[in-house]
Parts: structure tokens; sequence; C-alpha cells
């Protein structure tokens, strides 16, 4: 598995690995105070900021959570009656005009709650990105923390008066840094950043065996290997190996860990699927979703097993935080009003409508704020009480009142009003 570590992330994922990597650092200058009035030793120094690098982003990206989690609420309330209008056209898909009708009533469905089919897609939009830009943190460290860049930067010093390209040409292609996508980088000849990017990958094995490949600055590689390695040292494991560097040993602990936590937070978030979906009703796409959330825990095991400790402890401190965080934001989304939410989202969307010059009193919008309780009317069902939220039935009346004739029904549903909009 090859792996491309620059000296830091360019791109679109760079502003935010400088801001993670600028809340990095600071965290370990702070640990770094708290040591040195104990200690003039760093041992485990970076395990501990990783683990406080987790907890803080995580509750810097507090408000994308919770957005995220209002619109997997707001989903579960929708999906039964979004279910049921695929239903009502499961055998018309060659019908154009069929498909014209099922989509105007899937969105009169999204207007009535306030929301739109991409408002989910929007906070993990936003995640994916700050995700990979935290990963690339753990994976170059040196580059975002300048003293411990400065340890690698002194060994980069040392060999560069010797006759090092071949070797470390050779060490970056035994590690799978990819060096050709290195830039400024002349023909014979790597910068000390290129130096410090493969030597970002070192083991224990490595650093002896680079003191042994330049004796005359032997010295110099170990002083500063050693405190690279005390810096990176839990329980006698130095965190820049991978697990099977230690095969059978406590160090096994990682994967391990990482699979039965994400499992863990697996199950939980099934769960509460189930909790939310009154119907119990499962599509082929949620059944995919249950699949992968027990086939990804093994995968990430298995990927701890073969990456460095610190990249596992990452993943495992990430899955533990976000389990105890998911339970209060789930405590505080469940307690929340649920009418007064779509309420909310109404007034928002028919704001948002005006800005941008689509008059609130036309045809769609009055459509959104009509009943629409009766959706399958068009297969002439009996009308059924609402499943929660009394504005995404009746505008202005409780949801409790749902005493309807079926004509009446029939009149106001959803596919009546697409009806009438069709003849105007």
């Amino acid at each position: 598995m090859e792996l491309l570590v620059l000296t830091k992330v360019g791109g679109f994922l760079g502003p935010f690995a400088t801001i993670f990597g600028w809340i990095f650092n600071l965290l370990y200058i702070l640990l770094d105070k708290i040591y040195g009035l104990f200690s003039d030793e760093r041992s485990g120094i970076v395990a501990i900021t990783v683990i406080l690098f987790t907890v803080v982003t995580k509750l810097l990206m507090t408000p994308l959570t919770i957005k995220q989690q209002k619109f997997s609420k707001m989903s579960s309330i929708m999906n039964p009656e979004l279910t049921e209008i695929q239903e009502k056209y499961k055998n018309k898909k060659n019908d154009e005009k069929a498909m014209r009708m099922m989509q105007m009533e899937q969105q009169a469905v999204y207007d009535k709650y306030g929301t739109s089919p991409t408002a989910g897609c929007l906070p993990m939009l936003i995640m994916f990105p700050l995700m990979f830009a935290l990963y690339r943190i753990i994976y170059a460290i040196p580059a975002y923390v300048p003293d411990i860049y400065e340890l690698y930067n002194t060994i980069a010093e040392g060999i560069k008066n010797q006759d090092y390209f071949a070797y470390m040409s050779e060490m970056a292609t035994t590690l799978a840094v990819q060096t050709k996508n290195f830039s400024e980088m002349s023909e014979g000849v790597f910068t000390n950043a290129h130096l410090v990017d493969i030597m970002t990958k070192f083991g224990s094995d490595q650093w002896t065996a680079l003191a042994e490949q330049f004796p005359s600055v032997a010295d110099i590689i170990n002083v500063n290997a050693e405190q690279i390695n005390a810096m990176h040292s839990v329980w006698g494991f130095n965190l820049l190996n991978t697990p099977q560097h230690y095969g059978f040993s406590l160090a096994l602990l990682i994967p391990v860990l990482a699979i039965v936590t994400q499992l863990f937070q697996s199950m939980l978030s099934m769960a509460k699927t189930k909790n939310n979906n009154k119907k119990g009703e499962e599509n082929a796409m949620v059944q995919s979703m249950n699949s992968m959330m027990y086939i990804m825990p093994f995968m990430s095991g298995f990927m701890c097993w073969m990456f460095p400790i610190c990249v596992g402890i990452y993943w495992v401190a990430s899955t533990v935080v976000t389990i105890i965080y998911q339970f209060f934001i789930n405590r505080h989304i469940d307690k929340m009003d649920m009418d007064e939410m779509i309420q909310q989202n109404v007034e928002k969307m028919n704001k948002k409508r005006e800005k941008m010059g689509i008059a609130s009193g036309n045809q769609m919008a009055e459509l959104a704020k009509m009943q629409t309780k009766s959706i399958d009317s068009y297969t002439k069902a009996e009308p059924k009480k609402s499943s929660t939220s009394s504005y995404a039935n009746a505008t202005g009346k409780s949801y409790t009142s749902e005493t309807t004739s079926s004509a009446n029904t029939e009149k106001k549903s959803v596919s009546g009003y697409a009806n009438m909009l069709k003849k105007d």
C-alpha cells in the first residue's frame, strides 16, 4: 500500500490541515509546558497530544454533527411517506408522466418538513475534507510541530554532508514514500524537507540502520532519534512502529480495540436507526449500509495492524470519543420538539425562497403548507394517523385530530394537488 507523505498538505486540504496543525501544535506546546514542570523527558507526549487533539476537533465539529443528526431524525419521520410514494410508482418507471408526478409528490413532502433531499449531504460534504485533513496531520506530525520537526531536521543536516541519496532513495522505496511527487527536487538531491518526509516513516529499526549507514554522524542520529522515539513511546512500544513489528504482543490490542469500538459504534447507530424507523421498513440502501457497518470495523482493524501504532491510537480514540459524544448529542436531539423544529425549518425555507425571488404564495409553496396526510391516496387507501408532526400534516392544526373522510383526503392529498397543478 503506497502512502504519499508531504511536508505539508497542499491543494484543497491545505487550509484545513494548516488550521488543524496549528491546533495540534498548540496542544503539544501546552503538554510540553506541563511535562516541563515534572521532568525533562517527554515520554508519550505524542500519544497524549493525539488523544486531546481528537477530543478538541470533535468538539469543534459539533455544529455540523448536530445538523447531521437533526436531518437523520427528520428523515426517520419523512422516510415512511417517501417510501409509500416510491411503492406507489414502482411499476411505472418507464412512464415519464408518472415519474414527474412522483418527483412532485416527493418534493411536496420535503417542502412540508422544510428540508430538501440534499440537506443531509452538506454537513457530510464539509466533514469529509475535515476528516481527511485530520488524518494528514497524524501521518505527518513533524510538518506541523516545529519542535519535533527540528529533531528530524538536525538529522537531515547531518546526513546531507554524506553520500546519502542512494540509501535514502532505497529507504523511501521500502517505506512506500513516493519521491517522484517531491517538489523542487533536482536529480541526485533531496532537500531537508524531503529527508524529513522519508524519516517521518522511520521506526526504531530504521533509525538503527541509519546510524550504522552513516557512522560519522551516528552520534547526531542516535541522540535525536532517542528523543523522537521517547516522544512516541507508550508502555515500551514505539508509536512509529506498526503492531505487526511486535508480533503477537500487547500491541495487538490496537487493531483489536479498533474493531471492537467500531463494531460497538455501528451497533449503536443501527439500534438508533431501527428505533427511529417506526414502520421497521428497510430498503436496499439501508441493508447495504448495515452490511458496511459490520465490514468497515474489520477493515479498520487490518489497517491498524499495517499502519504505525500512532495512527491506530488516533482511530481508537476517535471512535471512543465519538461514542461518548454521540450519546449526549442523541439525548439532546431526542428532547427536541419536532413540531417546533419543522415549523422553524419551513420558516427558514420560506425566507430563502423570498430572497431568491420565489413568491411565497405560489402554488408549490401553498402545496407544501396544505394537508398531505394521505400519501397513498392515489391507490385509494384509507386515511391513517400522522407519524409525528402536526405542522407536517396540517398548517395551524394539531396532528392529533386525524379523522377526515376518504373523499376529502383524496381532494387534499399530494396527488390531488399535483393534478391541480398539472391543469393550471
